[in-house]
């Protein structure tokens, strides 16, 4: 007896599914580099209250057997929020901002390992502002901007 859907097509339907599934979420990334996957996720609170600084992860990660060279991490804030310091605990990497704009190079992100910065931002409003949203992208030796983007969204209360 044949199955209906065979397995030769089930397997890569099934593994497409699971892909889109990962890209639904917005605040990570997937995507491939020379032999390597790299993944770029960003984590904001859902809400802030004006005035108060509050901290935004970002995290990058080789989750392949091969390394991610040249990696680099560029994070964009929104305004009204203001960059107030950024911060890693990685000594093998380094963190600075401009403006709204964060660049933080990794270098080698070794395989099977993850790198964070966190970057601590504040804001001030005199009435509710909703769907500010973080993008940070990875760029690395075979990932092109825009192949890892990801975003999160926040609400900031007077």
């Amino acid at each position: 007896m044949r199955p209906r859907f065979p397995m030769r097509i089930a397997v890569p339907v099934l593994a497409i599914a699971a892909l889109a599934l990962v890209a639904g979420c917005h605040n990570s990334d997937v995507t491939g580099a020379v032999n390597a996957l790299g993944r770029i996720s960003v984590d904001s609170p859902d809400t802030a209250t004006s005035g108060q600084n509050f901290d935004v992860h970002v995290t990058a990660q080789a989750i392949g057997v091969q390394n991610i060279r040249n990696t680099m991490v560029t994070v964009s804030v929104p305004a009204p929020l203001t960059v107030v310091s950024v911060h890693t605990d990685d000594p093998q990497t380094s963190a600075t901002f401009s403006g709204n704009n964060v660049t933080w190079t990794i270098g080698t992100l070794d395989s099977n390992t993850e790198s964070e910065l966190t970057v601590t931002v504040n804001g001030t409003t005199a009435m509710q502002m909703t769907g500010l949203v973080f993008t940070a992208q990875m760029t690395a030796t075979g990932i092109n901007p825009g192949d890892a983007v990801a975003t999160d969204t926040l609400t900031l209360n007077p």
